[in-house]
């Protein structure tokens, strides 16, 4: 009890340090009563403690990571605390992984690669404007100059854990630092490979490893980014939009999974650009439409292009109201950071019809109704369900829901999450608005998707 009580005291201490007539949203922010602003003028302090009162360890420890996230250097304190109540600490990458990983450095004699040690650190933090701990100094620059460089009475060990304190920094410094020691501007390809096998080795415990996500000059850039979670593999062979009769698919190498379309190939539009770890958004997707249709001018007039031609591959009301909701609630807040909904996508292919199969079915699921393809490897189906999903001619067929079922374990059995709605749901395009609102809502928040304003 003695802990809470303690974390109690340190999160009051940060969060009196906003101003009186602020601290009521600020409480509201994290799930704490507001109250009067007269009540937080009178104390803010004894303000934050009544709302912390009775809290529960749980809710205390998770209130306790985000104001970590969001007040950085202001929640040292706690972030020391916390470590001593939760033996796993706050942060995705645990204190254990990142003291291995410091005692794998210790161990090197490139450290800092091409650079040196200040210039290094000035690629993550502003030392000239940081204060330094040397009295006679007046930035960290000049002081890590004087101790690493000119006296080297630091050593590696006291610089990460004790002067920039990185056991204890949040995940995003802490990933930064990794990512900046394994960049093409520190290090060349064979020493930039070794450390990523050394770092991946134990990112991986707590499901992250450093993985290429773009380029410079033609060297890889490296992201710490999750594994645990989303699909393995790289994105092959996205076909989608398809409208009238269906494409023929043949396969050109199979060692190398290259497709053709033999036939109907204008029915079906197929994406082949790379797709990154941050996965697919909509304004990629409109660059690559504007690569396909070089006629189209304005940057409006390839969007709409684009809308319409998506649009029409849908043919059921309730998928053409999802459809256009997204766009219409979404695209102006969230610009360049709105993933593509891309309609109508072949996950599976079966080269004959059920007819030719004498009524057998073997692959139940061909296409989704939508597939969103989010950072960190993160694939999301969403199916709009009609009464063909559960009946058949009008009439509840058990197997006919046992195979949409079935192919949804698998889809998630292989990291894909699958939400579905009724059609019922969607049959009204004012109604449904709402609802529609409200789950994207929730679901940029649980998939970190943030709006333009926010970045």
């Amino acid at each position: 009890m003695a802990k809470l009580n303690q974390i109690v005291e340190e999160i009051s201490n940060i969060l009196s340090g906003e101003k009186a007539y602020n601290l009521p949203i600020v409480c509201g922010r994290y799930g704490l009563d507001d109250g009067e602003e007269s009540e937080a003028f009178s104390s803010k302090r004894l303000y934050v403690q009544k709302r912390l009162k009775g809290k529960n360890q749980l809710f205390l420890l998770d209130l306790s990571k985000r104001i970590i996230d969001d007040y950085g250097e202001s929640a040292k304190s706690l972030s020391k605390l916390m470590y001593s109540v939760n033996p796993k600490g706050v942060f995705e990458i645990s204190e254990i992984t990142r003291k291995n990983i410091f005692d794998e450095l210790y161990k090197r004699t490139d450290l800092w690669g091409r650079a040196d040690v200040v210039s290094f650190f000035k690629r993550i933090w502003d030392l000239d404007a940081m204060p330094s701990r040397d009295g006679r100094f007046d930035t960290a620059a000049q002081d890590i100059w004087q101790h690493m460089i000119n006296n080297y009475d630091y050593d590696e060990q006291f610089l990460l854990e004790e002067y920039f304190e990185l056991l204890i920094k949040n995940d995003q410094e802490f990933m930064n630092f990794l990512e900046q020691l394994v960049h093409p501007m520190i290090r060349d390809q064979s020493s930039q490979e070794a450390y990523i096998n050394l770092l991946n080795e134990h990112l991986h415990s707590d499901g992250f490893y450093l993985y290429p996500t773009s380029q410079l000059s033609g060297y890889p850039i490296y992201k710490v980014i999750r594994i645990q979670n989303g699909v393995r593999g790289e994105v092959k062979n996205l076909i989608f939009a398809a409208v009238g009769a269906k494409p023929e698919i043949i396969i050109n190498d199979s060692l190398n999974n290259d497709i053709a379309i033999v036939k109907h190939k204008d029915n079906c539009l197929v994406y082949e650009n790379p797709i990154s770890s941050d996965g697919l958004y909509w304004a990629e997707l409109v660059d690559w439409w504007s690569g396909m249709n070089p006629t189209l001018t304005s940057y409006k007039e390839k969007e709409v292009s684009l809308y319409k031609r998506l649009l029409s591959s849908l043919d059921s009301l309730p998928e053409i109201t999802f459809f256009k909701a997204y766009f219409q609630l979404f695209r102006g807040q969230y610009h360049q950071n709105l993933p593509a909904l891309i309609p109508q996508v072949y996950l599976h292919y079966d080269p004959y019809t059920k007819r030719q199969r004498n009524g057998e079915i073997h692959l139940p699921r061909q296409r989704m109704d939508f597939l969103l393809l989010l950072p960190n490897r993160e694939r999301v189906v969403i199916e709009i369900d009609g009464k063909q999903h559960y009946s058949e001619e009008n009439v509840a067929s058990p197997q006919r829901y046992a195979e949409m079922v079935s192919a949804d374990r698998d889809l998630k059995l292989h990291g894909y999450d699958v939400y579905r709605f009724g059609g019922y749901e969607l049959m009204n395009e004012d109604k449904s608005a709402e609802l529609i609102k409200n789950f994207f809502n929730s679901f940029f928040k649980k998939y970190d998707i943030k709006t333009t304003n926010a970045q």
